[in-house]
């Protein structure tokens, strides 16, 4: 099959959809391509100079053509409509390409509304993803009782188009049971067109310590990092932002380092906290990684911490035999159920004493090897790849 993947933004290794599907699509034998805007991912938020520019360079590429594990990305000249990406050309060039399947990254987008009309004059399936979970929707959105104007004013810009756009679809992919509830109740999509489907990690390059050359590696990464072989390192990955909060995490460790040193932060990645996490004892602050170097520190440490919100990096983590600890607010407890613990959001005291519930290696290896075989079992970029590609199949009646 020819896919054409079309997505918002694409940094290249990264570990998003636009990335993992795209290879694991591609290594099934497909003819894919990424069809993208020149903005790296988050190249649209304010923060984006603070958080990502050092790692990822400025917010905006040049556009062009390239080819990368296996697949084509064709970047597109776009701009901003209100804070939202705008591909330009998007249309003309979906047509050139002439794909049997066209799989659009976000139900409610305007490159989705543009492939919804397109649909019917090109002749390819379409289908999409959404991974809008209730913790970033609007509060006026999720009270149902916020100002009216406002509410009605959500429904007619992004409910209304979202489904006739749904109309036009085949399948649309929720990544967690939050995503599914906010497709439905916000967007409108039917339920007749939802599917719940995980996304997933890549088990081969996130894997637990297993070969003695891991065995090195983890020993040479502590050293470098200061950690001595008794060290209870907690990890956590990605932006230091209020919405994320990493900061509760430094402060847990900060209350655990008063009675007992051996407990230590790692915090990889970059934002506004940053000042605020480094400056609690027993933290470390590394600058955001790509994957291979992310894969050497998860095998590194010996529990993953995600304060708030869903995380494709609690999935990464898992994969490498991490156990991990998120928030009693989390929208898919299956990621953590029988691997992982829950705190009280937000409660620096709380999740001190739940780390405390790691403490044993023996809990920490056991929690660990259900992790991975989670993984390897439902939450794999392989697994995810072989059900799209049963769906797109079946929609072309092969």
């Amino acid at each position: 099959m020819r896919v054409a993947i079309v997505s918002a933004f694409y940094s290249e290794g990264m570990g998003y959809s636009e990335n993992c599907l795209s290879k694991a699509l591609a290594k099934l034998g497909h003819d894919v391509h990424v069809v993208t805007s020149t903005y790296n991912v988050y190249g649209n938020e304010p923060l984006y100079d603070a958080t990502y520019r050092e790692f990822l360079g400025p917010p905006v590429t040049s556009p062009g053509r390239c080819r990368i594990d296996g697949y084509t990305v064709h970047r597109l000249d776009s701009s901003l409509y209100h804070g939202y990406v705008n591909i330009h050309g998007l249309n003309r060039k979906v047509r050139q390409l002439a794909p049997d399947i066209v799989h659009s990254l976000e139900v409610a987008s305007i490159q989705t509304f543009q492939l919804a009309t397109l649909k019917p004059l090109a002749g390819f399936k379409l289908f999409t993803e959404t991974h809008q979970t209730l913790s970033v929707m609007r509060p006026y959105m999720r009270s149902g009782n916020g100002p009216l104007l406002k509410r009605a004013s959500y429904r007619v810009t992004r409910t209304l188009p979202s489904f006739l756009a749904s109309l036009a679809m085949e399948t649309c992919y929720a990544v967690t049971p939050d995503c599914y509830e906010v497709a439905q109740r916000f967007y409108g999509v039917p339920a007749s067109k939802l599917k719940l489907l995980s996304l997933g990690a890549d088990t081969d390059t996130f894997r637990p310590v297993e070969t003695p050359e891991d065995r090195e590696s983890r020993r040479a990464v502590r050293a470098r990092l200061g950690y001595g072989a008794d060290d209870i390192v907690c990890v956590y990955t990605g932006r230091f932002t209020k919405d994320k909060n990493p900061l509760v995490l430094a402060q847990a460790i900060d209350l655990l380092s008063a009675s007992d040193r051996r407990y230590r932060g790692l915090f990889i990645g970059d934002g506004e906290q940053k000042a605020a996490i480094a400056a609690c004892r027993n933290t470390t602050v590394q600058p955001f990684m790509t994957h291979d170097r992310l894969a050497q520190h998860y095998r590194a440490v010996d529990i993953g911490v995600w304060p708030r919100q869903e995380s494709m990096s609690m999935i990464d983590a898992a994969a490498s035999g991490v156990p991990i600890i998120v928030s009693d607010r989390i929208g898919e407890p299956a990621r953590v159920t029988g691997n992982g613990k829950m705190y009280r959001e937000n409660d620096a005291a709380d999740l001190a004493a739940v780390i405390r519930t790691f403490d044993g290696v023996g809990e920490r290896l056991a929690y660990g090897a259900a992790g991975r075989r989670k993984m390897l079992d439902g939450f794999s970029w392989t697994s995810f790849a072989r059900t799209v590609e049963a769906d797109f199949a079946a929609s072309l009646g092969r």
